[in-house]
Formats: C-alpha cells, structure tokens, sequence
C-alpha cells in the first residue's frame, strides 16, 4: 500500500488524533495522582507540634483549698477554668490526698504513703532514694518544668527540684512567701532553675505565665511533664484589689480575700490551658486537677467533718479533675475512690512509663475507672495520716485513730473511731462499739502505720490559726455537721499553724492577712559587700 494515499493519511491523522488525545488523558491522570499524592504528604506529614505523639502531662495543684472553693461545688468564686474542665473531663468526687502539704507532694511524687519516707508534717526532707515521678519521665524523653512550691526540702542545694530531675524550675522553695515581694520580710525565696530573681509582679499570675511560656517554647519533638504546685489560696491571704473589690458583699474579710484569691488561680489556670490549645495538643495532652488538702484560713471544706491538718473528710476530701480527650469520657461524676499516691503507678500504665523503684508503689494503678468512668472495689486500703493521727479507708468503713505519737508531751488518750463513710461522709456517727470486729481487723491489718506515726519526732503546733468564722465555715458550711472541725486543736491532727496577722496592705499591691511580708525567723545573711544573700544562695552545695 502507498502510504501517500488518502486512506493511509486519514489512518495516519486518526492515530496521531488518538496519540495526542491518550497523552493528554495520561498526563491528567498523572497530574491528579501526583496532586493527590503530594497532597497526601502534606496532609498525613505531622506538624512539629504533632510530631511526638507520647502524651503530655500537665499537673494543677492549688494549695488549701476547701472542697466548697470551686464553683462547681456550689463555691461563690469565680472558677470557669475549672468548672470547665468539669465539663470536658472526669469529676472524682471521692479523691483523697494528706490533710497537710509536705506529705501529699511527697506521696504525689513517689507513689509511696508519705511516712516510709519518714514524711509527717510540713517542712520535712525528702530523701533522695526514692524515684519521683518527674524522674521517671525524664527517663522517658519527656521534658519536664515545674513551678511554684517545692516545699519537698532545701538542706542543701542538691535538694533544689532543678537538681531532681526537673529541666526547669521556677517559684520557692519554702512555703507562704509573700504574693508581691516573694519572700519573707527582705530575704526573697524566689528562683529560676535554682538560682535567685528579682521580678515583678503576684504569684500566681507569674506561676502561670511561667508555664505557659515553657510550653509555648518548648521543643515540640519532645513530650513534657508539668507539675505546677501553685501557692494559692495559702496564707499569706494577699489578692490583687480589683478581685478583691468583685467580692466586696462578702462581710467576712478573709473569706473575701480568700475568694479574690481563688479566682486568680482560676484565671492562670485558665491561661495554661489556653497555651495547650493554642499549641494544638489539647487531645494529646492528659491534664490533672486536684488541691493539696482542705481549707484553712478563708476557706470552705463543705459539710465535711474536719480541716486542714486533719484525717477528718474536711483535711483529705478533695476537689479533682482528670482531662484527656477521647481517652478519659468527657462530663462524668466518678465514684472511685482514689489516693494522691495512686497518681504514680495510674500515670505509668496509662502512659507506659518505665520506673526504677527502690520498693514497691502503695498505690494502685487506677488506669481502667478513668478509662471508663465506672466504679469498682479497690485493691488496696487508703491510708492517710499526719505526725499524730492517722486514718483507713476499708470498703464501707473509714477508721479514724488518734493521739497515737508516743513523743507527744502530755498527750491525750488514743482514740478510735469508725465511720460507715458512705452513709456518713460528715462522720457524725461512730459506730465502732457496734463493730468491735471491723475494728480489729483494721487495725491489725495496718498496724505499720501506728507503729510509724507513734514513733514520729514530735513537732509543736505553731500559733493557732485565724480564728473560726461565722457559721464554723472551716470545718463545714453555716449549719453543718462539720462545723465542730474548726476548732484550733481537734481529735484526727494537730490545729494551729497559719502565720500570725500581719494587718491590710492597700492599694496597687492589694490586701494582706496573715504573715504577708514576715520576715523569717533567720537572721539575714549578707555578703563582704553588704548585699542580702537570698535563700536559693544561702543554701550550702
């Protein structure tokens, strides 16, 4: 065949036609796989701040507040921070810690009941055989900050949270410094990373700032560890005056103060978590909320029985609140009962935390109630105590047992009281001459902790603390069964201990009650230049 002909053109046209024509399809085919698939890099690549995918932990403890100081517990100060993690997280509406402060960071930190590390009272050394939590998760690529107090020891500096496994710290070393000028009297107790600074500003917004700059800069490709100990609402009662003023229909002044107090720490809270959002890793972050103890000065420990420094529900019975979106359920009231020492061994199942203990945890992992929001029979009792007192959770029954420290000069009888919790969570009924059996068994099933508290060092009570408001309003609300709990020195601990009244600071600064400004007990250190040596440097290497 010629292939000039018009036949054999027309064939040759009709093949170029199609050639053209399956290229062009090809090469749109190819473009839309490859806009696909360079599309699907982007969208599947993770962002810096998503790149890690361990959760984060972010730990909120206030400090004294009472079971009635939150506005979802019918508390008249303004908490919508943590109303709202209510809201997108788990109540625990059973959740005990240590009625004082220096054993409940101790067990918190080490899983462990407060006294085997010869913890009982305020102030007290935290050894360094123990793993602490924060520890463990250094050990695990996690970054980890903190601020606010440490309170766990400062006889030397390696006793500084910058030395024990923090890679960030910031706040004091001791407890109720000043909210304004950070310190006692001229001596300040104010450092980051272990070193002294001198900043402006209160406490608890700059407790807040703190944290939410280390998250905002930090390095996204590792995970953090946040323990943040604020001071609020301890004594000295110091608030900034607008807040102060949004509670002026309250009469009593340091319920006034106290509230002012408590919306602060809500309003830094709130700015933490604010950071979290902004940073996009609010479903990858696992947040806790819970207070140290009950209430002192200022406060309201609900109808509960007790206070502040007691075994009593009104010492131990606390505010707490577990978010992590679409792992923890969102808007449910837990009926579990849980411990601060439980925090420790729940945090490494549920995170996968590899641990070097030098002894086992007292507490038990309570991973699957937070998991499901469900209730189920613990595994092991609740063991709670102060230098004097202590008390068992046991099923049912709460055990209360009392002036059991031998070195107490002139004390008081031992007492034994039991109380069936649940039917009675004021503890308004002892019913253990009707169980003589129960009692027993309970305290011969923990018996260590007699022979602990019994042994202790004794500690006298320091001055008696702000006197009882209107109505007993710390140990129970006006009208109350716990209203009894006020009294400065009461079965199931020790009263006393708030600094004395230091008299109203106005103005810019704001109010002060109780010990604002004090000076500290220590004479002032000065160096060869007569400069004041402030406390982080004062402490011996």
């Amino acid at each position: 065949m010629n292939d000039s002909s018009p036949n054999c053109a027309s064939s040759q046209n009709a093949l170029r036609a199609f050639q053209f024509v399956e290229s062009r399809i090809c090469r749109g085919i190819t473009a839309v796989f490859l806009v696909a698939a360079i599309g699907g890099i982007f969208l599947t690549a993770p962002s810096a701040s998503a790149a890690n995918t361990k959760p984060n932990v972010l730990i909120l403890v206030s400090d004294d507040q009472g079971w009635g100081d939150v506005g979802y517990h019918g508390g008249e100060m303004a908490t919508p921070n943590i109303d709202k993690l209510v809201e997108e997280g788990l109540e625990m509406n059973r959740f005990y810690a240590y009625p004082i402060c220096t054993p409940t960071r101790t067990s918190l930190l080490t899983g462990h009941i407060s006294m085997r590390h010869d913890i009982f009272a305020p102030s007290q050394n935290l050894g360094h055989d123990p793993q602490l939590m924060n520890q463990a998760f250094k050990n695990a690529g996690y970054m980890t900050m903190t601020a606010g107090k440490w309170h766990l020891g400062r006889d030397t500096q390696r006793d500084f949270p910058i030395n024990r496994g923090f890679d960030h710290t910031y706040g004091s070393l001791n407890a109720g410094p000043d909210y304004w000028t950070h310190g006692r009297g001229e001596v300040k107790d104010w450092g980051r990373d272990g070193r002294t600074v001198h900043e402006n500003g209160y406490a608890t917004d700059l407790f807040g700032n703190e944290i939410s700059r280390l998250i905002r800069d930090r390095d996204p490709s590792k995970p953090f560890f946040s323990y943040v100990a604020f001071t609020a609402p301890h004594t000295p009662l110091q608030a900034p005056q607008e807040y102060v003023d949004k509670y002026a229909h309250i009469e009593d002044e340091d319920r006034r103060i106290y509230c002012a107090m408590v919306e602060v720490l809500d309003v830094a809270i709130g700015n933490i978590l604010q950071a979290v959002d902004d940073e996009g890793i609010r479903d990858n972050t696992l947040v806790l909320f819970f207070s140290d103890n009950g209430g002192s000065a200022g406060a309201d420990n609900g109808d509960f029985r007790g206070r502040k420094g007691q075994v009593y529900e009104g010492g131990t019975r606390l505010p707490a609140i577990f978010r992590w979106p679409g792992v923890i359920p969102a808007g449910v009231r837990s009926e579990q009962s849980v411990v601060v020492y439980d925090i420790f061994p729940t945090f490494v199942e549920a995170l996968g935390i590899p641990t070097k203990l030098n002894m086992p945890f007292d507490g038990e992992s309570v991973w699957d109630t937070l998991q499901s929001g469900k209730t189920r029979s613990r595994k092991t009792d609740i063991l709670i105590g102060n230098s004097t007192a202590y008390s068992v959770h046991s099923g049912e029954y709460k055990l209360v047992h009392s002036n059991v420290n031998k070195n107490t000069p002139d004390a008081p009888a031992e007492t034994i009281e039991l109380f069936k919790i649940y039917d009675d969570p004021n503890e308004t009924k002892d019913v253990s001459k009707a169980n003589p059996d129960v009692v027993n068994a309970m305290l011969a099933k923990n018996r260590f902790m007699a022979e602990m508290i019994g042994n202790a060092p004794f500690r006298a009570p320091r001055g008696a603390r702000g006197g009882v408001r209107a109505g007993g309003r710390l140990g129970g609300r006006p009208g109350g069964p716990g209203g009894r709990g006020g009294n400065a020195v009461a079965a199931g601990g020790p009263g006393g201990g708030d600094q004395v009244a230091a008299g109203p600071r106005v103005g810019g600064a704001g109010w002060s009650r109780y010990g604002g400004g004090r000076p500290s007990s220590a004479p002032i250190v000065r160096d060869a230049n007569g400069n004041i040596v402030h406390l982080h440097e004062s402490i011996p290497e």
